[in-house]
């Protein structure tokens, strides 16, 4: 009988990752970046407020996967190739332009980020995915520091440098919140823009405003007049009083709200059609983990078999719920100064409760994963309300691909009025993407143009 080769002498622990400690923040730079530009631009704040060195990774390019794909593991979604691909490229490129060494560089570079509590696909494995495409690359060691909502990470060390503490959560927070105001401003405006040109360089001259005020360490007297006058800004832009076909374009977190070539600038593609398209908040986003968090905390309060567990998880629940109402508050209060309404701007959360029911008989709403349910809910209360329906995910994404996409041919059943298109995104398929993209937008401007008609001709009421 042959001996084994390999005999397992103890558990295999995962690729590591040392702590980034407060005796090497002054001689560590952070390097960041999070969905899109936006978010890491107002994210910037944070760090330079607190005496960080730090990087703004900027936006995602296609060239990320390229690099995602040779170093990650096969069959990943394309959020992973993106993220992990840019990191490594940058790591390449400052290689290439300091003449550090790998080892140097490990030493002196510390990657902050989001994500990673994927469930259905991965089973929280990103971290391990990422760590894993460094070590191969020759950046063995690389510190990774991953935040996530509601989801709990490695232990942070007690020396560390930089803590998912309320201080960064703060930041955290009002970084999306900038940044979705932003967004908004920029789906209001670029479609009916006189000058689309001039007009985007308002909207960054005042993103750059708001986050001077922002860089402050007492930002929180500052915003307010800022955003007031980011807002002025903004209603100046001269634009066309013109109606345009209504675009929603919904999906799994990265594939929605990238604004990037992560995404194939979907948003902007579709607004320079001339079609408007509904924001994508990352704050909703948020919103919506932590209501599925209160739908799960609800559940082991009713089932936990001892009054101590029914306490504790009640207590949690309310920690949660706590959250919600502050950053709806922090939400409202900087609505209240920026004043989107006044370039034509809608800015409001999703009733989750209603949506919640409202998608139940098809896709019940304690099926975590993705935004299964709500993609579906977005389906059926959007369907006589606008032109154009997309659904946009990673390729292979499990929760939208495999189970959301297949309740669909169930409502587009039942509401034939609905103008679906369901994408899949790769990262290196935009030609295919974006043409059948276009299809949508031709239905959905003949949609538009027959009810246009159909007003005109309805008789107007005598006063």
């Amino acid at each position: 009988m042959l001996e084994p080769k390999y005999i397992r002498e103890k558990e295999w622990k995962g690729h590591q990752n040392p702590p980034f400690l407060k005796k090497d923040k002054d001689k560590v730079t952070v390097l960041f970046n999070f969905v899109e530009a936006r978010k890491s631009f107002f994210l910037r704040s944070f760090f330079k407020r607190n005496g960080f060195q730090y990087e703004d990774l900027g936006d995602y390019v296609l060239e990320d996967v390229r690099w995602g794909k040779e170093y990650g593991n096969r069959m990943e979604c394309n959020p992973m190739y993106f993220t992990g691909g840019s990191l490594l490229r940058n790591l390449f490129r400052i290689e290439r332009e300091t003449g550090l060494t790998k080892e140097e560089i490990v030493e002196k570079y510390v990657f902050v980020g989001g994500g990673g509590q994927c469930g259905p696909c991965r089973y929280g494995m990103y971290p391990q995915e990422y760590l894993k495409a460094l070590d191969d690359a020759g950046f063995k060691n690389f510190r990774i520091i991953i935040f996530s909502t509601g989801f709990t990470r490695d232990p942070v060390h007690k020396n560390s440098a930089l803590k998912i503490d309320m201080g960064f959560r703060l930041g955290m927070m009002f970084s999306m919140i900038l940044a979705d105001l932003f967004h908004a401003a920029e789906c209001a405006i670029r479609p009916r823009a006189v000058d689309k040109e001039s007009a985007l360089n308002i909207i960054e001259e005042a993103q750059s405003l708001v986050n001077k005020a922002f860089e402050k360490r007492f930002y929180l007297f500052k915003l307010p007049k800022s955003l007031k006058m980011a807002g002025e800004m903004i209603a100046s832009i001269p634009v066309k009083n013109e109606a345009l076909p209504q675009i929603l374009v919904t999906g799994e977190i990265f594939a929605n709200m990238a604004h990037n070539e992560g995404n194939y600038n979907l948003r902007r593609f579709i607004m320079d059609e001339g079609c408007d398209v509904h924001p994508a908040f990352l704050t909703q986003r948020v919103m919506y983990d932590m209501w599925r968090m209160i739908k799960n905390y609800d559940r082991f309060v009713k089932y936990a078999e001892r009054f101590s567990e029914k306490f504790k998880f009640f207590f949690v629940r309310i920690q949660i719920q706590s959250r919600q109402f502050f950053i709806e508050a922090i939400w409202d209060n900087c609505i209240k100064h920026f004043n989107p309404s006044s370039f034509g701007a809608t800015m409001k959360f999703v009733d989750l409760d209603m949506f919640g029911e409202l998608g139940r008989p098809h896709y019940d709403p304690e099926i975590f994963g993705g935004e299964g349910n709500l993609e579906i809910a977005e389906a059926i209360y959007y369907a006589d309300k606008v032109d154009g329906f997309i659904s946009s995910k990673p390729f292979g994404c499990m929760p939208s691909s495999g189970v959301s996409d297949g309740v669909m041919a169930k409502i587009m059943h039942d509401k034939p009025e609905l103008n679906f298109l369901s994408i899949e995104t790769s990262g290196d398929n935009e030609v295919s993407i974006l043409s059948r993209v276009s299809m949508l937008l031709f239905k959905a401007k003949e949609k538009f143009n027959k009810q246009q008609e159909i007003s005109e001709k309805k008789p107007q009421a005598k006063h």
